[in-house]
C-alpha cells in the first residue's frame, strides 16, 4: 500500500541526513579503490538520490518557481560553457553523469541547485540581507568547487582543454553564484539536509581527492 507525501517526507527529514553519509561512505570506499572507472558510472543515481531526499525534506515553499529556478540557470550556463568555452574556460563532458543535451548533462542542473540551495538556506540564517547573504554563497559555493574539480577530472566527470583547471573557472563560479543566489532569493525555504548537504559532500571531497592523487 502506497504512503502519503507528508510520510516520505517526515522520513527524509529524520533519516535523509544519515542515508547520504552512508552512501557517501560507501562512495569513498568504492571510487577510491581500483574498481571506479566502472563503478564511477553509478554517479547519477547518487546525484538522483541525494536530490530526491532534499526536495522531499525541504519545507513548504512559498515561491516555487524561484526555488526550483537554479535547475535551469545551472543547466543553461552549462550548455553555454560546453558549446563556446565562456565563462568557465573550455571544457567538455564525458558521459559518466548520464544523458546530455547540448553535450551537457541533463543533471548538471540538479547539482547547482542542490549546492546553492543548501548554501543560501545556511547562509539565509545568519545573514538576513540579500545581497550580503548572495554573496557569501557565491565565495562557498567557489570553495566547495576547489574541491570537486581535482576528483572530477580523476573519476573523468569533465575534461579542461587547459593543463591546469582555469583561473576564470572559479571566477565565474563566484560570480554566478553569486547573482543566482540573489535571483532566487525569495524561493528560499528552510531544510534539514542543507548541513548534511554541504558537510557530506565537502568531506566526500576532500577525501576523495586525497585517495584519487
Amino acid at each position: 500500500m502506497f504512503r502519503n507525501l507528508s510520510y516520505w517526507q517526515t522520513l527524509a527529514r529524520q533519516y535523509g541526513g544519515w542515508v547520504l553519509l552512508v552512501f557517501h561512505v560507501v562512495g569513498i570506499v568504492l571510487l577510491g579503490g581500483d574498481l571506479h572507472p566502472s563503478l564511477v558510472y553509478l554517479t547519477p543515481l547518487n546525484l538522483m538520490l541525494v536530490f530526491t531526499l532534499y526536495l522531499l525534506a525541504s519545507e513548504s515553499v512559498s515561491r516555487p518557481l524561484f526555488y526550483a529556478l537554479p535547475v535551469l540557470l545551472g543547466f543553461i550556463i552549462e550548455v553555454i560553457g560546453t558549446q563556446t568555452g565562456w565563462p568557465f574556460g573550455a571544457y567538455s563532458y564525458s558521459d559518466v553523469l548520464g544523458p546530455r543535451l547540448f553535450q551537457t548533462p541533463l543533471l548538471i542542473g540538479v547539482l547547482w541547485w542542490v549546492l546553492l540551495r543548501s548554501f543560501d538556506d545556511l547562509v539565509g540564517r545568519l545573514i538576513s540581507n540579500a545581497w550580503w547573504s548572495s554573496v557569501l554563497v557565491g565565495m562557498l559555493m567557489v570553495m566547495l568547487d576547489v574541491l570537486i574539480e581535482p576528483v572530477a577530472i580523476a573519476l573523468n566527470f569533465w575534461a579542461w582543454e587547459a593543463e591546469a583547471v582555469p583561473f576564470e573557472n572559479y571566477v565565474a563560479w563566484f560570480v554566478l553564484s553569486t547573482i543566482f543566489a540573489r535571483m532566487t532569493v525569495s524561493g528560499r525555504t528552510k531544510n534539514p539536509l542543507s548541513r548534511w548537504v554541504v558537510l557530506v559532500l565537502t568531506v566526500f571531497f576532500l577525501v576523495l581527492g586525497y585517495l584519487l592523487k
